[in-house]
């Protein structure tokens, strides 16, 4: 379905406005999809599947709350938040820094282990699916246009943040 069609839109679109709109769309479809079939049948947020993704892929000491961050898909996420609550269902543990004791490590715990294997197995079944409407070359070219975008779009907010 066409963008101006689903959203009702009769009036022509401003410069890189039909853009956004794809794009965020696209996003609240996506989000939607991944909430439904992954994230709410285990009572946990795509920010804190994040942060069990990294942990899993990270160093067997785990990481500081800020390496975290750095690594966090949402950038602006309170990560500081989510590892209290994860750590409040006892899915990670803070563990003493020997580097520097004002921070302390975030590891995963068995708990936190399960669960996110649980989640990897839907994860991978669904991202299988995300793109399968498009043919090889059209991936790869939506790919390229996408970091063409987020590329000038991180230039941009570092001119606007100074």
């Amino acid at each position: 379905m066409h963008l101006r069609e689903e959203l009702q839109i009769t009036k022509p679109f401003e410069a890189g406005q039909e853009i956004a709109l794809a794009l965020l769309l696209g996003r609240e479809y996506l989000t939607r999809l991944l909430d439904k079939g992954l994230f709410e049948p285990e009572d946990i947020s795509d920010q804190q599947f994040n942060v069990l993704r990294i942990l899993k892929g990270g160093p067997r000491e785990g990481y500081l709350v800020k390496d975290l961050r750095s690594r966090m898909i949402f950038r602006f996420a309170d990560v500081p938040r989510l590892v209290n609550r994860l750590e409040a269902r006892g899915l990670v543990k803070r563990c003493e820094n020997p580097a520097d004791r004002r921070g302390s490590r975030v590891q995963l715990t068995a708990k936190g282990q399960a669960l996110e294997a649980r989640l990897r197995a839907r994860h991978q079944a669904l991202s299988a699916r995300v793109d399968r409407c498009l043919s090889p070359a059209e991936r790869d070219q939506l790919l390229s246009l996408l970091e063409r975008l987020r590329d000038d779009h991180r230039e941009q907010l570092a001119e606007l943040e100074g």
